[in-house]
């Protein structure tokens, strides 16, 4: 691969001598956005604008035109102004259709030089931002096919958060209010040998897309929605806006976010074979007719709650005594237990709801043994069953904190305690829990208090037993 490599490497640098292949020119590109001299292209610096100006120069070559009054689209970002996409146009042929968009975009910065060490980002996202080019120079040949218009985006401080697509989905979107039917993120598709398929993520969003996504030529792998709420690509901010996207790699076998991903690992080859795929997608789904969102989105672009949801949660913590009249509580001890939920939101977006939930626990608290002040705590032991109902406050959408207040009911299967008191084996209480919704991930405290003596005997020391546990839960 390494004697390939460097033979398309020769084969661009003698340009214009003879006629560049679509592979060679790929190789080019990558061999220019990976250098040494762009210095791994960090968001926002002038390697970065270097890169930038090439993409302007290559699409100054072929005839395109900037989107707006100029190719770059700056914007503002963490600790500078010098941010700046590079968006260009080609304008469909129809009439009406010529008013809807399909996006196609790649991001071109990477992540600098770290401890003096450079990461040329050659698949990441080197790659993705050559074949962006070559599609642009297909389309372009293609131009009269093109019912809808196309943009053709390359996006900056994409590593650093996304700054550079949120950017173009705010200005298309919210100030334009352009009807942008597809939004394709090409990012890190330089190793297609290695990974054996092409992922595209995003199917679902598509009316009838897996039919519209098949191919003869590329092993793919069709997955219907973005699913990791840990990682992202730059179809974000045009798909949390309700706009169809395509999430286009060929996977993680590359060395990302490595000092190694350099020029010469590429798999051109499959990188020619991807673009030669990307371009036929991209001309049929601008000059079909009939192409149309199916107006589902992944759930972890989406705000809107579910009416009813489900969740499953595990729970570690702590139980103690509290003792009335005194000026002390017992000693905490560990507790831990799992727990099934049901949850009705009053409405999609709606800032209130309704859980209740069963938590199996096996808690334990320090009693002070009264026969002898001076020994070391008792050990009571429990299982038990505590059903907390609460009326839950919420951000109204998938990430948002929350706030749960309510009651408890706690039914307790096993208790010893060795006293000469009677346990109860039913509880109530005060109960409240406090934090923080991701998509379908959540983090949170839970505290429970009893408004029951602990012991059955009236003559028995008035003690109320209370819980806290930290919990994570997963919604279904």
């Amino acid at each position: 691969m390494r004697n390939i490599s460097l033979c398309l490497a020769l084969a661009a640098l003698c340009a214009p001598l003879f006629s560049q292949t679509r592979q060679e020119r790929l190789a080019s590109h990558v061999y220019y956005f990976a250098a040494d001299s762009l210095k791994g292209r960090q968001a926002g610096t002038v390697s970065a604008h270097k890169a930038a100006d090439y993409i302007v120069n290559e699409y100054k070559s072929m005839g395109l035109k900037p989107f707006y009054d100029d190719w770059f689209l700056p914007f503002s970002g963490p600790g500078t102004d010098a941010y700046r996409d590079v968006v260009a146009v080609l304008e469909g042929n129809d009439p009406v259709l010529k008013n809807q968009y399909i996006v196609v975009g790649a991001h071109y910065d990477h992540l600098g030089i770290k401890n003096d060490k450079i990461y040329n980002g050659a698949d990441d996202n080197a790659s993705g931002s050559a074949s962006v080019i070559e599609i642009a120079r297909a389309l372009c040949e293609y131009r009269d096919q093109l019912k809808r218009t196309v943009v053709i985006a390359a996006f900056d401080a994409e590593e650093i958060g996304l700054y550079g697509s949120n950017a173009l989905a705010r200005r298309m979107l919210d100030v334009d209010s352009l009807d942008v039917r597809l939004m394709m993120s090409v990012d890190m598709v330089g190793w297609y040998k290695a990974s054996g398929k092409l992922t595209l993520e995003g199917v679902s969003t598509l009316k009838d897309g897996r039919r519209i996504l098949k191919s003869e030529k590329l092993n793919l792998k069709m997955v219907n929605f973005e699913k990791s709420i840990l990682t992202a690509t730059d179809t974000e901010g045009f798909a949390k806006k309700g706009v169809p996207t395509l999430a286009v790699t060929t996977g993680l076998k590359s060395p990302y976010h490595k000092p190694e991903d350099d020029a010469e690992l590429i798999d051109y080859e499959g990188l020619d074979k991807v673009t030669d795929y990307l371009t036929d997608l991209t001309i049929e789904v601008a000059s079909d007719e009939n192409f149309t969102p199916s107006g589902k989105v992944a759930p972890k672009h989406s705000d809107a709650l579910p009416v009813f949801e489900t969740g499953l949660s595990l729970n570690v913590g702590s139980s103690h005594f509290n003792f009335k009249n005194a000026a002390f509580d017992g000693k905490t001890s560990f507790s831990y237990g799992a727990g099934l939920s049901a949850k009705l939101n009053f409405g999609r977006h709606s800032h209130y709801a309704l859980k209740a939930e069963a938590i199996y626990a096996r808690t334990s608290a320090l009693y002070p043994d009264e026969t002898n002040i001076y020994s070391s705590s008792l050990k009571y032991k429990g299982s038990e069953l505590f059903v907390p109902v609460h009326l839950i406050f919420q951000g109204g959408g998938r990430g948002s904190a929350f706030l749960g207040l309510g009651g408890y009911y706690d039914h307790r299967f096993k208790a010893s305690l060795p006293v000469d008191q009677t346990i109860r084996t039913e509880d109530y209480g005060f109960s409240a829990e406090f934090g923080l919704r991701v998509a379908k991930v959540g983090m949170s405290v839970i505290w429970m208090s009893s408004m029951v003596p602990f012991f059955e005997e009236e003559s028995a020391p008035s003690v109320r037993q209370g819980t806290a546990l930290f919990r994570i839960s997963k919604y279904f």
